[in-house]
């Protein structure tokens, strides 16, 4: 999963089966045909170049285009995709995966090419060319990639990096340390394959070794024609803010576990909270799901129409949180002063002014805005990486380590609930806070932006700046909504490219996801040497990289990165990723680290996936389709609306054969 948007609308689908070598557990309700699938889309595709996005909005049209080495099962479990099987050595520092027949064709449907182990060792050159924003997480495992990024990218120099094409059909690669977990990394789209020919032929700048993106035609997302694909789907459209359109490829190799032949996506600003329901209700190419938000005018309404139907999926892996712009260089939409702006830093700066922040905001309020109040709790999460999203050997959850290693075990993290909002607490850190920050003038403004256009976001800005308010005083803290079009909110926040879009002091805006299973998926997005989100949405450069136009801005922003506490939290998931041969005492150095992250409030993790957790009504066969991913394949939808009883009994049924696909896939 990538990075995504907070939208209420934002939707991944349900949770569900890729079929693959596990078999589709769709299947086995005796359908084997689907109705063609039609929903929205709330956030343009940016590009269709894989390896150059790490974007949900992408991946919800690129992973259904190509397929990598592993995916997840209905289970949860990683199988085979385009590998049939794989082995490692013993140290697992030399993995080898075997592929599967397979074909590249265009978008028309020309078989060009068989997939082959060489196109995989194109597509991570191809990404390390173009430094492509997934490059860290790769750079991180495979032995001599970081290396050739610093050279002079020639053949000789790829040579030496740790993945080879053995033959057409064998792939290895060499990493850097033993990484017994590598075939769930390598379902991540860093190492997804690229055919070299198709590649070069768009263009000089195309040519490996030799990049320049401005003489490049592949991957634009607007033609479907400048990419290869060898996954379930061809696109046939993308119009921007209009319709995303995409086919069945009838020469995918598991095609017989592909029932949707049509999928239709339309654009929705998020403006009518009542339109997936209204476009389940229509008689011509119905929604085939739909969520009831609260902020309806008609909510009640349909909670009792659809009383038989609707239920509370899963919470999925996306954790939203508040973000801190901790050295803010943009300023667009504020009205502050330079003396304000000044004192925002420093007060942001503070680990008790941050902290004053966490216990002063009322999340079930928050939440509430969004789903019905009954069921807000539902979607709050304390911790950034899902509760149970590893265990130890002796079953002992993730989140219960980061319980354990908090400074203050009694505030009880576990997921579903709110036990961090204390307004006294609050008052308190305030008071600590002040008493450090005896430079500044308060009450200290908070520029916080929201999406004009949508139902939702502007409401829960408004329940945010309330409840921040109240616990800690407006004269002390004064949160400052700022109501702004929908493209200036996703270029400030989820397509950002750094500090220089980053207007605001506080955002919600973006979350994140699992690439593979291991904690670190999660907790290196907030590294300061080469972290995602920190990159991205923290008003931060990379420490000592000197990204930016001045030596007193990298100053400022090195300076802004000791002071957070980043450095210390640094030095603690290195520690942790350097435990290669104990997973328990990893998980644990991992759950520390968290710890830090969260006692420090350097970041303040919130909820899921708002329409996770919401009302749904649904016509897609409960547990059919990848598990909580955008895939189509294995997805079947049915005339019928599915009921809660249904789902109830289908995901009663789900939790069993869980327990025996681990085993079997252990096996």
């Amino acid at each position: 999963m990538k990075k995504t948007l907070c939208a209420s609308l934002a939707v991944l689908l349900a949770a569900g089966c890729s079929a693959g070598s596990a078999g589709s557990n769709a299947a086995s309700t005796g359908a084997t045909t689907s109705e063609d699938a039609y929903y929205i889309f709330t956030s343009d595709l940016q590009t269709l170049d894989w390896q150059m996005s790490m974007n949900a909005t992408d991946a919800q049209i690129t992973t259904n285009l190509v397929d990598g080495l592993t995916e997840v099962n209905s289970y949860n479990n990683y199988v085979g995709d385009l590998a049939e099987s794989w082995e490692h050595n013993e140290d697992s520092t030399v993995w080898t995966f075997h592929l599967r027949d397979a074909k590249w064709v265009t978008s028309t449907g020309e078989e060009y090419a068989d997939v082959t182990a060489e196109d995989f060792a194109t597509g991570l050159r191809h990404l390390s060319d173009f430094q492509g924003p997934t490059l860290a997480i790769a750079e991180a495992y495979v032995d001599g990639l970081a290396e050739y990024g610093k050279s002079g990218r020639t053949d000789e120099d790829w040579a030496k990096v740790g993945v080879k094409a053995v033959d057409d059909k064998t792939l290895e690669f060499t990493l850097k340390d033993a990484t017994p977990y590598f075939h769930t990394v390598v379902a991540n789209n860093s190492f997804w394959p690229v055919n070299k020919e198709f590649l070069e032929s768009k263009g000089d700048g195309c040519k490996l070794g030799d990049p320049d993106n401005t003489n490049c035609e592949y991957g634009k997302a607007t033609d479907p024609a400048s990419i290869l694909y060898n996954g379930a789907y061809i696109l046939d459209e993308n119009v921007s803010k209009s319709s995303q359109k995409m086919h069945k490829n009838e020469s995918y190799w598991d095609a017989e576990h592909v029932y949707i032949n049509n999928v239709s996506r339309v654009y929705d600003d998020g403006s009518d909270p009542a339109s997936t329901v209204k476009g389940f209700e229509s008689s011509e190419n119905p929604y085939y799901q739909a969520t009831l938000l609260t902020s309806a005018k008609d909510f009640d309404k349909y909670l009792e129409q659809y009383k038989e139907n609707a239920y509370n999926p899963l919470q999925n892996g996306y954790t939203f949180g508040i973000n801190f712009n901790f050295n803010r260089i943009n300023f667009d939409n504020s009205d502050k002063t330079a003396a304000q702006q000044a004192d925002t830093k420093k007060a942001l700066l503070n680990t008790h002014f941050r902290r004053a922040l966490k216990f002063g905001f009322d999340r079930v309020s928050y939440m509430a805005t969004a789903v019905d109040k009954s069921i807000a709790a539902k979607a709050i999460r304390s911790i950034e990486c899902p509760w149970n999203f590893v265990t130890t050997s002796e079953g002992k959850s993730y989140g219960e380590l980061v319980q354990a290693a908090s400074e203050d075990p009694s505030i009880d993290l576990s997921e579903g609930q709110d036990s961090i909002y204390n307004p006294d607490k609050a008052k308190e850190e305030l008071e600590l806070a002040k008493k450090e920050l005896t430079d500044v003038k308060w009450p200290i403004v908070l520029d916080l932006l929201t999406d004009d256009a949508s139902a939702t976001l502007p409401l829960q800005a408004a329940s945010l700046e309330q409840s921040i308010e109240e616990s800690l005083g407006s004269d002390n803290v004064d949160v400052v909504v700022h109501r702004v079009d929908d493209d200036t909110y996703t270029a400030s926040s989820y397509t950002s490219t750094g500090p220089v879009d980053d207007c605001w002091d506080i955002s919600t805006s973006t979350g994140w996801g699992a690439d593979y299973i291991d904690p670190r998926t999660y907790l290196n997005i907030f590294s300061p040497v080469d972290g995602d989100v920190l990159g991205q949405s923290m008003g931060l450069a990379f420490y000592q990289s000197n990204e930016l136009d001045s030596d007193a801005d990298n100053k400022s922003n090195d300076a802004a990165i000791e002071a957070s506490g980043l450095l210390e939290y640094q030095k603690m998931i290195e520690e942790a990723y350097a435990i290669v041969d104990d997973l328990d005492a990893r998980y644990e150095a991992e759950a520390k680290a968290e710890a830090y992250l969260l006692d420090n409030a350097i970041a303040i993790p919130v909820q899921t996936q708002t329409s996770a957790v919401n009302y749904t009504i649904s016509r897609a066969v409960p547990f059919s389709g990848a598990y909580q991913s955008s895939k189509y394949k294995g997805l079947i939808i049915q005339k019928d609306a599915v009921t809660a009883d249904e789902y109830n009994k289908a995901y009663e049924q789900w939790q069993k054969d869980k327990v025996e696909d681990a085993k079997k896939q252990a096996a």
